[in-house]
């Protein structure tokens, strides 16, 4: 009976400090986002690999490439104007890290089109982002709740 209860602790402090399966990805857009033109949002599971490749694809070719049609456990999706969309992210082997690209029609700034969330995100149940005018960003639950009960 010892061994079960070691056994049992010994599991339970793997899934203690390991990251967590999924995540809930909770993303609200402006109703100004894009100029309410239809913006395509891609949530990516991304190993430091994948990342790597990724980040050295424009956004606006990301969307075109034979890379997204050959990469696994995408979650894809269309925003226009004010939406707010949960989406549950899993991690799954070596790709505990996201990536989310969205490609706004007038904008050049490849920063501004991709987010990456990593390492200090893998433990977390619950994370916001923002997408705005022109724009994406992670900010805490309560900026989350004010623009939603703004729009």
């Amino acid at each position: 009976m010892k061994r079960f209860g070691l056994a049992c602790t010994l599991l339970v402090s793997v899934f203690a400090c390991g990251p967590r399966p999924f995540s809930n990805l909770y993303l609200l857009s402006m109703p100004e986002t894009n100029q309410g033109r239809a913006l395509p949002l891609d949530v990516i599971p991304v190993d430091k690999t994948l990342l790597i490749k990724i980040s050295n694809v424009k956004p606006e070719e990301w969307f075109v490439s034979e890379m997204r049609d050959t990469t696994s456990g995408i979650k894809k999706r269309v925003f226009q104007g004010a939406q707010n969309e949960p989406v549950r992210v899993e991690r799954q082997n070596d790709r505990n890290d996201f990536v989310i690209v969205v490609d706004y029609a007038d904008s050049e700034d490849v920063d501004a089109q991709r987010l990456v969330i990593g390492e200090e995100y893998r433990r977390a149940k619950d994370i916001y982002v923002l997408v705005t005018k022109n724009s994406i960003r992670i900010v805490d639950k309560k900026v989350y709740e004010d623009f939603r009960h703004s729009r």
